[in-house]
């Protein structure tokens, strides 16, 4: 029998002798030790006169009486009692601060008294006058009195002094994560298989943080039905939800932000700081944030990384409302990943059929992959890398060479959308091998060179005067380029030639592109200083002599 329900058997047993007794339930804050007792007196003493006293709020001594007697005055079958005792007199219409004295013991038969929040007691109020009130009802009043109390917040010394007079049985309330969940688990409508398993996991049996949980889960209930067939995507899901809602029940004011920052041992702000070849500096230790990241599962990643389900249920926690849209985005991109991960398997297993299974013909093979390939045309980019997808099309067309022409055409439509992609998600940086596979693509066939050079062109073509190409190059100084600036590497050398002959200004911009290139280590623009080297050493061996002079003037500061 587990603690919590030994204390449950003992206090029915106790709380049904004559004799009054004094017992303390002591407990962590948030255990639910109230929720505990009122439900043993819901439970078990529905008949009985009970009363409870929260000491929140209460100034007085006298206020905690007049609470006290009016709860005792409400009571089935004291109201005769009372008349008989004060008359005609009303009770909420006098002064009572003699009533107390007017009842005798037998008046309080089976009173059972509940005196809680001691750690929120106004500074106004004395705590051995409290005891000093408890041990009248004990002693004179012969009352049952329970204390719900957690005496790591106590530090008054008069406790100490009063609990061998007033307490008889003093029981630790601290019950399994199990137990305080079942207290509660009934108001939890979805996802039901994951707290438990969680709670029990980090140890949490504190009641309020529990119930913050559930009512987040419950308040992402309208997810539910979009994830219940991929169970992968809904444990992360709710997995975000038990470990943010928790740090932020424990932690109103943390920086979900910040904790990241913290746990990732590469974080860019730190490695900003190092200087050049120092040993990188360890973190100087926060322990709030090392407790709180005990509740995080950090998966693959290795520390507290934040994706976009984080950002949703951070957001939740801090204003109370929930981003849908963003949140349903989301899971239809993890349910297409799945999809094309699925996808990419089964294109792979064609593979390894087709290599090492001695009952699998090539004719099945190419006829299996051309007709998964084909099925998933318009998603082949998220399925597969563009040299893959070459990779294959070239194994269709070696074990079926019949069908050669059929495969090209597919395969030209498909790489022309690879060759989009990288179009559209130009940055400006020049990525050597990002240009690797675009040369790759457009190596398949003429077509797609065409292609490509026409798409090329029509950026380029905006480019067409010297002003253009120098207010190009001073983006990229300012490092405010965007995925226009790229178009300088693609810039035609009888164009930079004619600019170095009709502009001053441009011959200025290019000896000042030349200084910045020589500070940057990133190359994303080398293509147009070696294009800008070859017009400048053309013209000095071209050009007039003064041109020539001028030219190799340039080149000597190179």
């Amino acid at each position: 029998m587990s603690s919590t329900k030994i204390i449950k058997t003992r206090l029915k047993e106790l709380l049904k002798f004559e004799k009054a007794f004094g017992i303390a339930i002591n407990g962590d804050w948030g255990v639910g030790k109230t929720f505990f007792w009122q439900e043993l007196i819901k439970d078990n003493f529905v008949d009985e006169k009970i009363a409870y006293i929260s000491l929140f709020g209460q100034e007085t001594i006298q206020q905690i009486k007049n609470d006290l007697l009016l709860q005792v005055y409400t009571q089935n079958g004291f109201t005769k009692n009372i008349k008989d005792k004060i008359g005609s007199f009303k009770l909420y219409g006098m002064d009572i601060s003699l009533a107390l004295s007017w009842f005798e013991k037998k008046d309080f038969e089976n009173v059972i008294i509940c005196f809680d929040d001691f750690e929120r007691m106004s500074d106004k109020l004395k705590l051995k006058d409290v005891l000093g009130l408890i041990s009248e009802l004990k002693e004179q009043k012969n009352c049952h009195v329970l204390m719900i109390l957690n005496k790591g917040e106590l530090k008054d010394e008069d406790l100490s002094k009063y609990k061998d007079k007033i307490i008889d049985y003093d029981f630790n309330y601290a019950p399994t994560p199990e137990e305080s969940y079942s207290l509660v688990k009934e108001s939890l409508k979805v996802f039901q298989d994951y707290p438990l398993e969680y709670f029990q996991k980090h140890n949490i049996n504190n009641i309020r943080v529990i119930k913050r949980v559930i009512n987040a889960l419950n308040d992402y209930s309208f997810v539910e039905e979009l994830v219940k067939e991929h169970k992968d995507i809904e444990r992360e899901l709710v997995e975000n939800i038990l470990e943010i809602s928790t740090i932020n029940a424990i932690d109103l004011s943390v920086d979900f932000e910040e904790l990241s920052r913290y746990s990732n041992p590469y974080d860019l702000e730190e490695l900003k700081n190092q200087e050049y070849g120092q040993p990188s500096r360890e973190k100087a230790k926060n322990e709030d944030f090392e407790k709180l990241l005990n509740y995080i599962n950090f998966g693959n990643s290795g520390y507290f990384h934040m994706s976009d389900f984080t950002h949703n249920v951070v957001s939740y926690v801090k204003n109370s409302l929930i981003e849908e849209e963003p949140l349903k985005k989301g899971v239809d991109k993890r349910i297409a990943s799945q999809k094309y991960s699925s996808v990419k398997n089964e294109i792979y297993d064609y593979l390894a059929k087709a290599r090492y299974g001695l009952n699998y013909t090539f004719e099945e093979y190419t006829k299996n992959l051309y007709k998964l390939l084909e099925e998933n045309k318009e998603n082949i980019i998220n399925i597969l890398d563009s040299d893959n997808f070459i990779y294959f099309i070239e194994e269709l067309k070696k074990y079926d060479n019949t069908n050669n022409q059929q495969y090209n055409t597919f395969a030209i439509e498909v790489l022309k959308k690879y060759l989009e992609v990288h179009r559209k998600n130009d940055d400006g940086i020049y990525d050597p091998f990002k240009e690797k596979k675009i040369e790759e693509i457009i190596s398949f066939h003429s077509d797609l060179k065409n292609y490509y050079e026409s798409q090329n062109t029509e950026t380029i073509n905006d480019i067409d005067s010297s002003e253009k190409v120098i207010n190009l190059v001073k983006k990229v100084i300012k490092r405010e380029w965007d995925g226009s600036a790229i178009s300088l590497n693609h810039l035609k050398e009888e164009d930079l030639e004619k600019y170095f002959y009709e502009s001053i200004d441009f011959v200025k911009n290019s000896l000042m592109f030349f200084s910045w290139e020589k500070k940057s280590v990133s190359g994303d623009f080398l293509p147009y200083k070696e294009k800008l080297l070859k017009v400048i050493t053309k013209i000095s061996t071209e050009g007039n002599e003064e041109q020539k002079i001028k030219m190799n003037m340039l080149l000597e500061k190179q």
